[in-house]
This record gives C-alpha cells, sequence and structure tokens, in this order.
C-alpha cells in the first residue's frame, strides 16, 4: 500500500494503527429517564504510523521528517481504509525518531514514528438521519451570528433560515 502526504507517495514498510473517534456534543449527558442521549457530532479519524526507511534512503527519510514538521495547519493523507483507501486534511500531533550511532561513524535516524489526527469529521450524521432516529434538528448557530430570541425554520431547498429577534420586533409594530 502506498500512501501520501500532500501528493507526495511513499511506499516504504510501515505499520499504521487506526482510531476512530465519535465526539459528542456537550449537550449529551445522563436524562431524567436514566438514559444517554448521546449526540454524536461526527467520526474523526486518528492514524498512528511507524515507518521502517531502508538504509541508503536517507535523504528521502529527511524529505518526509520536514514535511511532517511544518508548522502548517495541516496536512493531505491518502491512507489505508478497509479494502480501500481514505483521503483526510489531518494535523500532525507528534514525530519521533532515535538517532543510532553505527561502527564506522555512521549514523542514521530510525523508527520514525507519527501520529496525525483529522481537522474535519470523516463521518457526520445528515438531517434525515436524525429525524428518523427521533432526534431534534439543531442549526449551527455559532456560524449563523445568531441574537437571543431569534426564530428557525428549515426547508429541504434552503437548509436553515433565521430570523433575528429585531426582525420579529420590527415585524411586530410596524
Amino acid at each position: 500500500m502506498v500512501w501520501s502526504i500532500d501528493g507526495n507517495a511513499w511506499d516504504y514498510p510501515c505499520r499504521i494503527e487506526r482510531e476512530a473517534e465519535m465526539t459528542a456534543s456537550e449537550i449529551s449527558g445522563m436524562m431524567l429517564d436514566k438514559s444517554y442521549f448521546n449526540d454524536v457530532m461526527g467520526t474523526w479519524m486518528k492514524y498512528d504510523l511507524t515507518l521502517a526507511v531502508p538504509v541508503g534512503a536517507e535523504a528521502e527519510y529527511a524529505r518526509i521528517y520536514e514535511l511532517l514538521t511544518e508548522p502548517v495547519d495541516g496536512h493531505i493523507f491518502v491512507l489505508p481504509y478497509n479494502n480501500s483507501t481514505i483521503t483526510i486534511t489531518a494535523r500532525v500531533a507528534s514525530v519521533q525518531d532515535v538517532w543510532v550511532r553505527m561502527p564506522g561513524n555512521k549514523n542514521f535516524w530510525r523508527g520514525t514514528q507519527f501520529t496525525i489526527v483529522a481537522n474535519h469529521p470523516s463521518k457526520e450524521k445528515e438531517l434525515e438521519t436524525v429525524v428518523e432516529r427521533g432526534r431534534t434538528p439543531l442549526p449551527d448557530t455559532a456560524a449563523m451570528n445568531v441574537q437571543d430570541g431569534a426564530t428557525f425554520t428549515y426547508s429541504a431547498t434552503d437548509g436553515w433560515t433565521v430570523v433575528q429577534l429585531d426582525e420579529i420586533i420590527d415585524e411586530v409594530l410596524f
């Protein structure tokens, strides 16, 4: 399996571990009827890679290391996922390696390990799924610059529409 970072593909032997984290919102928790309300916002993927860079490929290793340690918000990774691949934009959480001094003044960096965490969920609930499961769909108020007292409506064509409190007051008074 070839994996890649920002379009740069490598076919080095490696060990890849993945973790899917289903993150719940702050409104999740124990209900008064003792049931647990789990408002899952999405599934974020996390991958841990351990590389085995062959002797003689030190320049390529240095290129990988420099790419991974760039101070950027994320890279585009293509990694194995089930019987296919997944493309995710992810941040590099950590990079580790070991410097090994060998006889004959040969020195190598080996045992490269790095962890990446997706910047966005790989899986999210669709509005239809929320409604089918009997949950109340909620608009993303943080992205809408909403005032207290605003009202919301939803339509399949327009999505969420917000009516701000001052618009409601103007309609009632005038």
